[in-house]
């Protein structure tokens, strides 16, 4: 009876907000052409994909899936594994990649679903059961038995969880602007604001609309996420001190106008609502150190999780916040991000 009514009230939301996103399009398209509004174009693969200062470009072939890496830094050196979010890919870590890459073996990758790695089909390849195991055999196919994880938006949930169920493998945890699921089923279901924060991720739960939206207007939404343009109360937009270039921003339109390259990382949503065949439970009894660094300017989580999780004081978990970052902060303000991971790492 529980599950009937927790699918009732995600499809109504759903619904409700796909009749908002569908308006809009419509306005759009009377507005500037259907033509301008839904013809996507092709984008050329830009240089800084190839920056030899950000690294070598790598594959694994781990069980059913096939993962795009790029590493940095000597062999013999621990290793820093960079897992990034929505919608991103492994190129979010740059600024990380050349801070950390004398004192680390640093190897960021594109989750199943992005980038250059493999895009199964189907809602059930993308559950967090499917993804805290891609890392575990990450870890151990680049030949390491443990790693200082660090994960942002849907890394840091991958983060989270894998730090909990396998603290054997983790060093230390660092998560950016992600909240532990458990912290934020606890905040969804009390605060309004996070609930209208979270619209998109009802929004996701739609088939083919949420695809069209983020492909509408050459991959506008993309622009609304990285640089300061179009604010909204419905946009996937973002505060950001360090905008990025056009030829950054092309980077992720590169990625995403890829064939097939939408609907995974959509998918991610999708099974963590209506896949609990799929979900790992934990709770926050972490054994390993944890750093989680917070901008608070985030438009799509609320300050309300950090500060849940300080209240809760939960044993060997620091949290840092840095006022003026939004969401996406390993590149929205790097230097800050980076001194306190380095700062953290250090104090042990």
């Amino acid at each position: 009876m529980l599950r009937a009514a927790e699918l009732l009230f995600l499809w109504v939301f759903s619904i409700y907000y796909s009749f908002i996103v569908v308006f809009r399009i419509l306005r759009e398209c009377f507005s500037v052409g259907f033509r301008q509004v839904l013809q996507s174009k092709p984008i050329e693969r830009p240089s800084c994909l190839d920056d030899p200062d950000l690294g070598t470009h790598g594959y694994l072939s781990l069980e059913g899936i096939r993962i795009h890496y790029v590493a940095s830094g000597p062999v013999d050196k621990p290793l820093m594994l960079l897992v990034h979010g929505f919608p991103e890919f492994w190129f979010s870590w740059r600024y990380q990649i050349k801070e950390f890459q004398k004192d680390y073996r640093v190897v960021a990758i594109d989750q199943r679903g992005y980038g250059e790695s493999e895009k199964p089909k189907g809602i059930d390849e993308y559950t967090l059961k499917k993804l805290t195991s891609d890392i575990k055999q990450i870890i151990s196919a680049l030949g390491y038995e443990k790693c200082v994880l660090v994960g942002h938006d849907w890394g840091g949930a991958v983060a989270w969880s894998f730090g909990r169920l396998v603290p054997e493998m983790v060093d230390k945890l660092i998560v950016l602007n992600c909240p532990s699921n458990p912290v934020f089923q606890k905040v969804i279901q009390t605060n309004i604001e996070q609930m209208k924060m979270s619209w998109y991720m009802f929004f996701f739960q739609m088939p083919f609309l949420p695809e069209l939206y983020i492909r509408m207007k050459n991959y506008e939404m993309l622009a609304n996420c990285f640089t300061n343009k179009n604010k909204n109360e419905l946009s996937f937009s973002s505060s950001f001190q360090n905008p990025m270039s056009e030829e950054e921003l092309q980077a992720y339109k590169y990625n995403f106008s890829a064939p097939g390259a939408i609907t995974p990382p959509v998918n991610f949503y999708r099974a963590a609502f209506q896949k609990k065949s799929g979900s790992v439970p934990y709770d926050m009894n972490y054994t390993i150190p944890v750093l989680l660094i917070w901008g608070c300017k985030d438009m799509a989580l609320n300050i309300a999780l950090p500060d849940t999780i300080e209240k809760e004081n939960y044993p060997n978990v620091t949290v840092k916040r840095i006022p003026e970052a939004g969401h996406f902060t390993q590149m929205d303000t790097p230097f800050e991000v980076n001194k306190l991971i380095r700062g953290w790492l250090s104090s042990f």
